[in-house]
């Protein structure tokens, strides 16, 4: 049997690393968590890192070729005796650090997004999102993160950061799988939690605005009624949160819909270090010994370790792919509160 041997490899401002690095952990997730890296060199390696310095980060998996993980920025450096420890974040971290105090005049939730994202000085990649907005307030009671991830929720859509540092958004994933995973192979442990449906099942958006489409003169306008007038009284069985952005029955329809239908079934996996994966990538389980750990499963949080030595090890959190249209925001949050 040959022994994988797995490896990293950084650049830290203008210093390049191809060995040395003693430990290295990297978090990728989706919004509203921060993606982020954890360096530590041992004391004897040279090092000049200083918060603000360019971050690039490489894994080497089981192919033995480096695979990009990470871009981002050192945010601190503390230096010990027996060794240096390097903390970074991606483009989420200086979007969770911006608290915006602006009205965006963009009609669509894409504009809202790029505007939001030029503001905080993150690159931008792929945005693919549909949802027509009148406009937005950004209140600094939240991070610029926290109201992309808002957003985004409204679509049905999810937001992370890919290995570039970019932005991107992208619909919630349908089946099939994008990648398969095998136990007893790739997955050494796996867990599989079923929860009570949230509260997200029996919610209603409330929208505000007389305006049938975003495109309409009144399009500003509040109004005291229901939006849309059809939706029932809040009971027992029904709670309303009024969600005042929404000005068009057809954006608060949609994004009622979006926060519906969360799946209740989560996923807790351990593998051998496997860097292609990435919150918002979904997999599926092959030779799972339980029928309801095949999957297909949404990563919502990965942690790639890499070290002491040549140990590698990736640590996968996942929800069920819920119905083609609904969204996984509510159980992204989910997973992410049960880290705090």
């Amino acid at each position: 049997m040959t022994a994988l041997a797995f490896g990293v490899a950084a650049t830290l401002g203008t210093l390049r690393y191809e060995a040395g690095i003693a430990w290295a952990r990297l978090e990728s997730a989706l919004a509203p968590a921060v993606g982020s890296a954890r360096l530590v060199l041992p004391r004897d390696l040279r090092e000049e890192s200083t918060p603000g310095d360019d971050v690039v980060v490489e894994l080497v998996g089981e192919g033995g070729e480096a695979t990009p993980a990470f871009h981002g920025t050192v945010r601190a450096v503390a230096r010990s005796t027996p060794a240096t420890t390097i903390l970074c974040s991606d483009g989420a971290g200086a979007l969770a650090l911006a608290r915006p105090g602006a009205s965006y005049d963009q009609r669509t939730a894409k504009g809202i997004i790029e505007a939001m994202a030029r503001d905080s000085g993150v690159p931008l990649g792929a945005l693919d999102i549909d949802l027509a907005l009148v406009g937005y307030v950004a209140d600094q009671r939240r991070s610029a993160w926290e109201h992309i991830a808002r957003i985004v929720g409204w679509a049905g859509a999810l937001a992370t950061t890919d290995a570039d540092g970019a932005l991107v958004v992208s619909p919630s994933p349908s089946p099939p799988a994008q990648r398969a995973l095998r136990y007893g192979r790739e997955i050494a442990t796996l867990r599989v939690a079923t929860r009570q449906g949230t509260i997200g099942r029996s919610l209603s958006l409330v929208g505000s605005g007389p305006a049938g489409g975003s495109e309409s003169p009144d399009a500003r306008l509040q109004t005291t009624a229901t939006l849309p007038e059809e939706i029932a009284s809040p009971s027992v069985a029904l709670v309303r949160r009024a969600e005042p952005a929404l000005r068009t029955p057809a954006a608060a329809s949609a994004a009622t819909a979006a926060v519906r239908g969360a799946s209740t079934s989560r996923l807790f996996a351990e593998c051998w270090l496997v860097p292609e994966i990435r919150a918002g990538t979904t997999i599926e389980i092959a030779d799972a010994p339980r029928g309801d750990a095949q999957g297909p499963w949404l990563v919502t949080r990965v942690v790639h370790a890499v070290g002491p030595g040549a140990r590698g090890r990736t640590s996968i959190e996942a929800t069920g792919l819920a119905t083609p249209g609904s969204s996984l925001l509510d159980a992204a949050i989910a997973a992410v509160g049960d880290l705090l």
